[in-house]
């Protein structure tokens, strides 16, 4: 479970289609404390951490991204899609006693829907969707 608090900003450094997809993701976080098996929201998606490590100075770690969540997320959306130097949003699962200072949130996709309308109301943006 995530928050949606933004805690790092990572980069794309490596991007490889082996069967799934396989993306280093350079991090500010130090990898020590990062397990292998770990979930890490990477722009809102859930990824499990299969191998990391530090070179040159900065951290990183590794993921693989099946097809359907390439298919149904950010990661091959167009213009935002992934590729290298992407910086993406990064957040580490929550942790029991964890302040919970956002939202609670999955990072899973629980389905797909359509934008039917965006507009300006104040400040704000209302994005109105359908499923």
């Amino acid at each position: 479970m995530f928050t949606g608090i933004i805690t790092d900003v990572g980069e794309i450094a490596q991007l490889e289609q082996t069967g799934d997809l396989r993306a280093r993701i350079l991090t500010s976080y130090d990898t020590d404390t990062v397990d292998i098996g770990a979930s890490i929201a990477c722009n809102g998606v859930c990824l499990t951490v299969i191998t990391k490590g530090r070179e040159n100075g900065r951290d990183w770690f590794d993921v693989e991204i099946s097809a359907e969540s390439v298919s149904k997320t950010n990661i091959s959306a167009g213009r935002k899609a992934w590729a290298l130097g992407t910086r993406v949003n990064l957040e580490r699962a929550l942790k029991l006693g964890d302040e919970l200072g956002g939202h609670i949130v999955s990072g899973h996709v629980d389905g797909v829907a359509i934008i039917t309308d965006i507009k300006s109301v104040g400040d704000s943006t209302v994005v109105t969707f359908a499923v």
